[in-house]
């Protein structure tokens, strides 16, 4: 045989021989990259399902709508319902990382405010679990020294000054009824709004149209108990009463306005933004929140006058009943 072709035919005799020791391990590498493809797969669902709940959660935000858990499942999950917990938390590190905002659980309603049908339904199904809302909203987690208006202003809803004060004016009724015991009747309202200028009209979502720069106080009274700053609350037993409608504060106002914000609403009315250790003791008694320490000069001072004081004229005329304020004594039902 030529020594050309006795090479061919042992090279092609080892090629044979090379094939025969790596068929055995090619069933397990294409099993191998199976695996890693689906696995690759999934983390590529995963995070198309993170995107999609941040997108969901602040499209809920701007509209101040509650992030319901059923609305997850059914508008972002969808099949994957099993993997909310993975993709929750996974929004969660992405909402804190880019917006530095979280979804937190709102408050369940306050059992006092249910009907009594709701509260029969509600004795039925209670469990030994906590009751949850199954509600989340947006909120802040930068530092407190960088939640200031120039670092986070109003957002540009229909245009900043309407937002800013439709802020305002929410934050005002949510202090009012906090410091009158956490509930306002109807008339007590009423007269409050008299005095800031807002009993017919308030601002509108956008004051700078000519057209339209206010809107009517129901409206707006309206739209914060639709987005859950206030509940109102009407006692079917004294139809006709004006009594019988209460104002109370609703889940998102009770986190967006907490007890801090309404002290700070306090000091900036009654003290002019500066510590006052008559004040400070008054805020304390009525919120539990802790005392700031005013200079050695405005410590010997008189503290403002508190809205008990500056409406007892008013009180003797109408009734008894304290008004809202910073009190040592618990606030009575309005």
């Amino acid at each position: 045989m030529p020594p050309t072709q006795r090479q061919r035919r042992q090279a092609a005799e080892s090629d044979e021989d090379e094939d025969v020791h790596q068929r055995p391990d090619s069933p397990a590498d294409d099993g191998n990259s199976e695996v890693d493809h689906m696995h690759g797969v999934e983390r590529d669902e995963t995070s198309q399902l993170i995107k999609k709940l941040v997108r969901y959660a602040l499209a809920c935000e701007y509209s101040r709508t509650p992030i319901r858990r059923d609305g997850i499942k059914e508008r972002v999950l969808g099949i994957h319902g099993r993997e909310f917990k993975k993709v929750f938390a996974g929004a969660q590190k992405q909402l804190r990382a880019t917006f530095g905002m979280e979804m937190v659980e709102l408050p369940t309603k306050d059992r006092n405010l249910l009907t009594v049908e709701q509260k029969r339904k509600a004795t039925k199904s209670q469990s030994q679990k906590e009751p949850t809302s199954n509600s989340y909203m947006l909120v802040s987690v930068l530092p407190e020294h960088l939640r200031v208006p120039d670092i986070i202003a109003p957002s540009k809803v229909q245009s900043a000054d309407g937002e800013a004060a439709y802020i305002g004016v929410y934050t005002m009724l949510i202090a009012i009824i906090t410091l009158s015991g956490g509930e306002l009747s109807d008339p007590r309202l009423r007269r409050y709004l008299t005095r800031l200028n807002a009993a017919e009209n308030m601002p509108s979502s956008n004051p700078n149209n000519e057209n339209a720069p206010s809107e009517k106080t129901e409206l707006v009274l309206q739209r914060m108990t639709k987005q859950g700053y206030l509940v109102r609350v009407a006692d079917n037993k004294n139809a006709g009463d004006d009594d019988a409608i209460t104002w109370h504060v609703g889940p998102r106002g009770k986190m967006e306005v907490n007890n801090e914000a309404i002290a700070a609403v306090v000091r900036e009315v009654y003290g002019g933004g500066r510590p006052n250790e008559d004040l400070e003791r008054k805020l304390h008694a009525s919120l539990k929140v802790k005392e700031r320490k005013p200079p050695r000069s405005a410590a010997a001072g008189r503290a403002p006058a508190t809205i008990q004081e500056d409406e007892e004229e008013e009180d003797a005329e109408v009734n008894d009943e304290p008004e809202p304020g910073p009190s040592t004594r618990r606030g009575r039902r309005g």
